[in-house]
Order: structure tokens, then sequence, then C-alpha cells
């Protein structure tokens, strides 16, 4: 008993001596600064904690506020991928106006070379398929468009009517198997070299009867002669592209490119009086689509 409560009594002894400390030490004050040593004591323990804390909130701070900004630059990157795409459209628009108006201009230029009534006129069909090439224009029997009217471009000849409705008509090609045209390979009137352009239902047309003896080569002009009754004299049909001699009794085998049906037709003109002899200068009658 005696030696519990001596112990006790030490216990007690040491727990008086601790606070009389600790308040010693919060009165006592530090020299230089003036503050309570305790203070400065608990400072000193506590600021790597605080810097911790801090440095993770200045972490997520600066972490927001990237994501802030990130949202920002996507919002304005979208807007300016809109705005991009409104003026690429814009200059797709710009772009086939011009076309449109370089394309009306030769016509129009095409136009006044030619004899007598001619009308301009737009593709709005065409049926390339194997049985038939033909395409639409919107022009009719109230512009004044009759079947077997030839029809042209800048490029050369594109082919003739065949079928003529109200507002409407339909325009057999020259690659069509059932079209075939007079023409001549060279100068119409001095060139020997005559025969007949038939379509193959491709992208080419065949020459025939063309005899062996006559020079011709790849690259070789072929207007048409007139002779045929349906065409007028003086068109540009296409150019020579292959060439498997003939001889005295065996005519050339030549196929023929249409230089009008290379690329894709938007407008033509329809000679509605069918002009016995056109005479074009060379600079638009031979001009690529």
């Amino acid at each position: 008993m005696a030696e519990n409560r001596a112990r006790r009594s030490v216990a007690l002894f040491l727990v008086l001596v601790s606070g009389q400390m600790i308040l010693m030490s919060a009165q006592a004050r530090h020299p230089q600064s003036g503050q309570s040593v305790l203070r400065t004591w608990s400072l000193t323990v506590a600021a790597p904690f605080f810097e911790s804390v801090n440095r993770a909130l200045t972490g997520l701070t600066r972490l927001w506020k990237s994501y802030i900004a990130l949202r920002d630059v996507e919002r304005e990157n979208r807007a300016l991928r809109q705005e991009m795409d409104l003026l690429r459209m814009q200059l797709m628009r710009l772009t086939e106006e011009a076309r449109e108006a370089e394309r009306l201009r030769a016509l129009v230029g095409l136009q006044q070379q030619v004899p007598g009534q001619s009308l301009i006129a737009r593709v709005i069909g065409r049926d390339v398929s194997a049985w038939f090439q033909s395409l639409v224009i919107n022009r009719g029997q109230r512009d004044g468009v009759r079947p077997g009217a030839a029809v042209i471009t800048p490029a050369g000849l594109v082919g003739r009517v065949v079928d003529v409705g109200p507002v409407s008509a339909r325009v057999q090609l020259l690659t069509d198997d059932r079209s075939g045209v007079g023409g001549a390979v060279g100068v119409v009137g001095e060139s020997r070299a005559l025969g007949v352009v038939v379509g193959k239902n491709e992208a080419l047309c065949k020459m025939r009867y063309v005899p062996g003896t006559e020079p011709v080569k790849e690259g070789d002009i072929v207007y048409t002669t007139g002779q045929d009754g349906i065409y007028p004299r003086g068109l540009l049909i296409g150019r020579v592209v292959s060439v498997r001699r003939g001889s005295a009794m065996v005519s050339h085998d030549i196929l023929i490119e249409p230089t009008a049906l290379r690329g894709p037709l938007e407008e033509v003109i329809v000679l509605v009086d069918s002009p016995t002899d056109v005479r074009l200068t060379p600079t638009i009658a031979s001009r690529p689509q």
C-alpha cells in the first residue's frame, strides 16, 4: 500500500511539474519575435502539415482552372470548326458559280458564231446505261426544239435530239450504238479520209469506212461532213486516239474520243434551225469541257 501511494505521489508530482512547465512555456516569450514559445513550437511542428495541405489545394485549384480552360478551348475550337465549314461551303458555292459563269460565257461566244436560231439548255438528267446513252435537257416544244436538232458545246458535238416534250427533250449521245455521223479526218473539203463515226455504248466511238490508203494518225481532229443530212458541216466530233492501219482493200480501224463528252455536261446549245454549214474558230471549237 505504502509503495502504491508513493508511486501515485510521484506520478502526481510529475504531472504537476509538466503542467507547470507548460504554463511557463505558454507565458514565456521569444526574445526576438515576442511570440509565445508554445505557439512557436506548435507552428514549427505543424508547418510541414500545413505546407502539404497548401500544395494539395494549390494543385487542385490549378487542375480545376486547367479543366475550365480546356472546356473553353474546346468550345472555341468547335465554333472555329463550324465557321470553317461555313466558309468552305461558301467557297465551294462561289467556285461553282465562277465555273458556271465561265461555261456560260463560252456558250454565249459559241452561240454568237452559230448561224440561225439556237438555244442554251441546261442538262437536267442523264442515262448512261449499257442499252442507251442519252441526256435530258430543260428545253422542249415550247422553245422551238424539234427532233433531229444537233446539240453542241464549245468542246464539240454532243449528239442530236430524239424525243421532245413540251418543256424538255431527250438527246442521243454520240457514244450510243444507234448513233451515226459522217466524219472527215482533218480539214473538211480537203481530206479524203471520210467515214462514219458510230457509238459503241462506251466512252470512245469507232470510225468506219476510212480507206486504208489515206494517212490517219493519232491526234488527228475529226469534223462532221454534213453528208448524213442530220448534222451541220464543220462541227468538231473528236480526236483520233487509236489507229489500226488498213490497206488498199481494208479500211482503217479507228477509235475516236468525242471531245464534248470527256467531262460532265452542265449546259449545251441546241441548233434549232439546223444550219448546213457551221464554221467555228479553233480556239472555241476545241476548248475542253
